[in-house]
């Protein structure tokens, strides 16, 4: 009565079961890398928020319109504060060489720190 059908249609439960395993494998590693992803574009972000604030001082150091009232030493200033709207330190500390002051140039070395960003320049006069 019963015939054996030499081409079955369909999957057997195993090979169901193991497409799902692979499936679930896969979406849950597609998941961790999008979260992985999203923190590191958050850091990215406020990295670059910061490297902005650096920039911007040491354009306006530059340029001559930050107070005055800074921190003196023999051959250094530092300049402080903090940004108004999302509380960031920043610092600026002014160097002198004298090394060039033979030739008639006054060479200064600033360095701009901003939460864990340093960056540094020469500036001569």
């Amino acid at each position: 009565m019963f015939k054996n059908k030499q081409n079955d249609r369909g999957f057997t439960i195993l090979e169901v079961i193991i497409s799902l395993v692979i499936v679930g494998i896969s979406i849950t590693i597609f998941v961790r890398l999008l979260g992985n992803s999203s923190m590191l574009r958050a850091k990215v972000n406020d990295y670059d928020e910061r490297l902005d604030i650096v920039i911007s001082k040491t354009e306006q150091k530059f340029l001559g319109l930050l107070d005055n009232n800074s921190t003196q030493g023999d051959n250094e200033r530092v300049l402080m504060g903090k940004t108004s709207d999302k509380g960031i330190n920043w610092r600026i500390e002014e160097g002198k060489d004298n090394s060039f002051s033979k030739y008639g140039k006054n060479v200064y070395i600033y360095t701009v720190s901003v939460d864990g960003i340093d960056i540094s320049s020469v500036g001569i006069k």
